[in-house]
């Protein structure tokens, strides 16, 4: 059987990969898991006869500018994105990689490329620049955007109050590149559909690796809000507010906050010492791997996650794998999880009274509580049942787009993004 030779481009990072590494020690403790959706791909194209994976990703701590190696049947090409040289203080304080569009990862990134000739390259993450600018300067070869979010999006100044505009365009000059994408949501349909009218967009295919065993723990916290950042796009500064409304009620409730400290930390730490609670919020930093973290969130008995920019945000569906009920905001795909029946609760963006109402209404209804335990479980069951054969659509993409690429043979609508099946809950 002929196979597909793909080349991934994203970012991630695992133990497994980490222990081939050649990375500083001094760094060692700033490593960590991250990514993961990436790794459920690499997990699910690994093992098939028709495809033949390579993936290429950035790493920090690298003591070298490239290292290649293979593990099993995928072959890796990690490159240090932050590379010290001679000059590079000259080169970061007047030239920098950002400024001028990030030309030395695309240079080590096409070399990858050049090296490896792929049928189809695949984007995951046209929202970060530092790698995906690299599809600019790739000729003679088909391109796939996974959209993981779309960071030009109009909301987002009104969400999160600021926007990298800089980023923003550098993403939609990704766009123009190619007209292949796949995105989940209506949302990020119609807005790449608005920049780019002629796009080809499919439903976007994520393959789920089992989520890990979890044991059981003490609960110590009533809720947790848990992010790769704490920031405002998660809205953390929304479960801030909603956590002292919470407090005033019950002065003896403990909460906890998982994430890295992003930019806007110093104004976050301001408001929780002027809400008064630094004896009721515990903020911890992230784990190194990534399973510690969610042992350390099942300390919880309840999860609290406002997200604003996000379709669907993956710690909604991991708090559910734990057995916790979850209260959130309303985004183009949570009223998904209410479809069906009851599973999480939910209020507008930035309606802090909602937000707190929700809490008190989880905190103080021991049946709300076991309902929306059991319809998440249920929840879970029938989307597992429904994705089972993503990774086969996935690469039945992949094949559509090589083909409609190189022979100009239409892409088969059954393969498309079908706006007739998928509820713009927007507009409800």
């Amino acid at each position: 059987m002929s196979k597909i030779k793909v080349a991934l481009v994203n970012h991630f990072s695992t133990a497994e990969v980490r222990s081939h590494l050649d990375l500083h020690s001094a760094g060692k403790h700033a490593y960590r898991d991250y990514g993961l959706w990436n790794v459920n791909i690499i997990n699910g194209l690994k093992n098939r006869d028709d495809i033949e994976l390579h993936v290429v990703t950035p790493h920090i701590g690298m003591k070298r500018k490239t290292q290649v190696f293979t593990i099993g049947d995928v072959n890796y090409y990690f490159y240090n994105p932050d590379f010290q040289y001679p000059w590079a203080y000259f080169d970061h304080s007047f030239f920098s990689q950002k400024r001028r569009g990030y030309p030395r990862n695309r240079k080590i990134i096409n070399g990858f490329i050049n090296k490896i000739q792929p049928d189809i390259v695949n984007l995951i993450g046209a929202e970060n620049p530092y790698y995906a600018m690299s599809v600019l300067d790739m000729m003679n070869v088909p391109i796939l955007i996974q959209l993981q979010t779309v960071y030009a999006n109009p909301d987002r100044k009104k969400n999160t109050g600021s926007v990298d505009k800089e980023r923003w365009n550098r993403e939609l000059m990704i766009f123009h590149k190619t007209p292949y994408k796949a995105c989940t949501g209506r949302m990020y349909y119609d807005l790449v559909k608005g920049y780019e009218p002629h796009s080809i967009i499919f439903p976007r295919r994520w393959p789920a690796s089992k989520f890990p065993e979890i044991p059981e723990v003490k609960k110590k916290y009533d809720f947790v809000f848990f992010a790769r950042e704490l920031c405002k796009n998660k809205g953390f500064d929304n479960a801030i507010e909603a956590i002292a409304r919470f407090a005033e009620f019950y002065p003896k409730a403990r909460f906890l906050a998982i994430g890295k400290r992003d930019g806007d930390w110093p104004l976050f730490e301001t408001r929780i010492s002027e809400l008064g609670l630094e004896k009721n919020l515990e903020i911890h930093g992230s784990f190194e791997k990534y399973t510690d973290m969610l042992q350390y969130v099942k300390q919880a008995r309840f999860a609290l996650l406002p997200i604003k920019m996000d379709v669907l945000s993956g710690t909604i569906l991991e708090a559910m794998h734990m057995g916790m009920p979850v209260v959130t905001s309303r985004t183009s795909g949570t009223p998904s999880l209410n479809e069906k029946r009851e599973t999480v609760l939910i209020s507008d963006i930035g309606d802090i009274d909602g937000l707190f109402q929700n809490m008190r209404m989880l905190y103080e209804d021991v049946s709300l509580q076991e309902k929306l335990t059991n319809n998440s479980s249920i929840y879970l069951q029938e989307k597992e049942e429904e994705n089972a054969h993503n990774i086969e659509e996935m690469v039945n993409q992949f094949k559509a787009v090589i083909a409609h690429y190189r022979y100009g043979k239409p892409v088969p609508q059954e393969l498309l993004y079908n706006i007739d099946i998928n509820t713009d809950y927007r507009k409800e």
